[in-house]
């Protein structure tokens, strides 16, 4: 199976954050968490449920992540290490 990652971009003008479960195959583990109208509005969000997630894990490197695209689809961040 082909995963499909038409979800990832965003509608035009918008920013895409998309919540990634690391354990998860490939297109399965991730979802739309919301678009929003400016990028440093959706890395604030994305960085900040990256954070929360931590906690919850026995390790950083194994988290729950959450990352931004834009209306092309393009990685636009999220990281916090």
């Amino acid at each position: 199976m082909i995963p499909d990652f038409s979800e990832l971009v965003a509608p035009k003008g918008k920013y895409r954050v998309i919540g990634i479960d690391k354990f998860r195959p490939p297109g399965e583990g991730h979802w739309i968490v919301g678009d929003y109208d400016g990028l440093e509005e959706a890395l604030d969000l994305a960085r900040r449920r990256t954070r929360e997630a931590i906690p919850n894990s026995t390790s950083p490197s194994i988290a729950e992540v959450y990352y931004v695209y834009d209306d092309r689809g393009c990685y636009c961040g999220g990281d916090v290490y």
